[in-house]
């Protein structure tokens, strides 16, 4: 039977006999991924599946990709061959962004029986069912959104895809071009959530500032989720620079808006910026998270930074370090520069190779090493900083998300993303796992997180 073939119930379960079969759901990736891996599981369970965290007995293995680097996809199928090394008998289902930009490449792996994109991952129950085919599946992205059996903190999937064309981006190639969930949809999800007893809800998307459903944007309804009723926080899961205007801004003196704001920078310089088709200048980036902390001057404000960027010279790397030493990151997420095919920087450089007279400085590769030696200059500055804001904030009384909740110890996350633990005894009073509650935080009550096999 092809891998592109519509299977039949009798076909998917040949061998297994089962009334309830057995799948493992693995995930990489990101917010949304996760958020869609949940879904995934969800529509499993409805259609009598039993999930299972052990490969060796499950009867498919449903792979939710991601495809941000070449690293990513290295991991996606180490995980795909693992899973048909412990059980060849399994069948394996690829899904994600990487099943999307490079079908023919994953369906070429031992033991992959299909290979499902991003437009149809909503029916992949279905499909493992014998119910519907790939190819009579409508593309719905939010069908599943509010069916989740969410973790401690619920996220609510607004927005989906990307106009943009970032140099470096494969993303929009995986996701396609931007739509949005229906506002009173999202609106209604957002109650029910709430309504579950969810002291933190998490907009997130690819590139939600764009969000806009019958003439109704994004800060429209940011301001109609904050104005719900209910014991909770909203938390925006990521921003680009220019949708982070004063309007944005003046929510954060809200008390139901959490005191972070994730804002991708990528490069502190005006060359590489323009390079990567960002679409801004340093200094109107530092503008803008300025506007926030002039409304909220505690927040928590991380950033996404990409080294090595074949328009980074030294120079180039130390404005960079400048920036963010400056802008006093909370948090960086660094990534080495990673070449996606079919991206305009990479067929930049291809021409460079061909045409030798051209202009050197834009396009020239940093070599690895060099790329390793930026990336530990730049994590000892996150560190510091990291700790810097930690230490600023003793004494602020925030709210909090209890996470796990054990042997009369309380584990949680703050509104402006602190980890810490206390005893429940310490705190006065119990908190169920997912609970909204206040506390004054210190630095005595700072843990690491959790080892997690992915960011959830």
């Amino acid at each position: 039977m092809s891998k592109t073939s519509v299977v039949t119930k009798t076909d998917l379960l040949s061998g297994a006999d089962r009334v309830h079969p057995r799948t493992s759901v693995l995930h990489f990736g990101c917010r949304l991924n996760q958020f869609e891996t949940d879904g995934i599981k969800t529509s499993l369970t409805a259609n009598a599946h039993t999930l299972t965290a052990d490969l060796r007995e499950a009867d498919f293995v449903v792979v939710n990709t991601c495809t941000v680097t070449n690293k990513a996809d290295y991991k996606n199928r180490a995980a795909i061959r693992r899973a048909h090394r412990l059980n060849p008998q399994a069948k394996i289902i690829v899904t994600g962004c990487y099943a999307t930009t490079d079908a023919e490449e994953l369906r070429a792996l031992p033991g992959v029986y299909r290979v499902v994109g991003n437009d149809h991952k909503h029916k992949i129950a279905d499909m493992l069912s014998g119910n519907e085919s790939e190819a009579a599946t409508p593309n719905n992205r939010f069908s599943f959104s509010a069916q989740h059996e969410f973790k401690s903190r619920a996220t609510l999937k607004i927005q989906d895809g990307c106009n943009k064309s970032c140099s470096y981006c494969k993303i929009p190639q995986a996701r396609g071009r931007g739509t949005s969930r229906s506002f009173e949809d999202t609106l209604d999800a957002a109650k029910r959530l709430v309504d579950a007893g969810f002291g933190e809800l998490v907009l997130t998307g690819v590139n939600i500032g764009w969000y806009e459903d019958a003439g109704k944007s994004f800060y429209a309804l940011v301001e109609a989720i904050l104005n719900l009723p209910g014991n909770f926080h909203l938390r925006i899961s990521s921003i680009e620079p220019g949708d982070v205007t004063e309007r944005f801004a003046a929510f954060y003196a809200h008390p139901k808006m959490a005191r972070f704001l994730h804002i991708p920078v990528q490069s502190g310089s005006k060359f590489v910026l323009r390079t990567m088709r960002r679409g801004y200048t340093p200094e109107r980036f530092f503008r803008r998270i300025e506007d926030v902390r002039k409304v909220c001057p505690e927040v928590h404000i991380g950033t996404d930074i990409i080294v090595g960027f074949p328009a980074e010279g030294e120079a180039e790397f130390e404005e960079t370090l400048a920036l963010s030493h400056t802008a006093n990151f909370a948090n960086i997420h660094i990534f080495p520069f990673s070449k996606r095919r079919n991206t305009p920087i990479v067929q930049w450089l291809e021409r460079r190779e061909k045409s030798p007279a051209m202009e050197k400085r834009s396009y020239s590769e940093v070599n690895g090493a060099m790329i390793r030696e930026r990336i530990a200059r730049l994590a000892a500055l996150k560190t510091t900083l990291a700790e810097s804001y930690a230490a600023a904030c003793a004494g602020m009384n925030v709210a909090a998300i209890c996470e796990r909740h054990a042997g009369g110890r309380i584990e949680f996350l703050t509104e402006n993303y602190l980890r810490g633990a206390i005893a429940e005894s310490a705190l006065g009073h119990g908190v169920e796992r997912g609970e909204r509650f206040k506390i004054v935080w210190s630095n005595e009550l700072a843990v690491k997180a959790t080892p997690r096999l992915a960011r959830v």
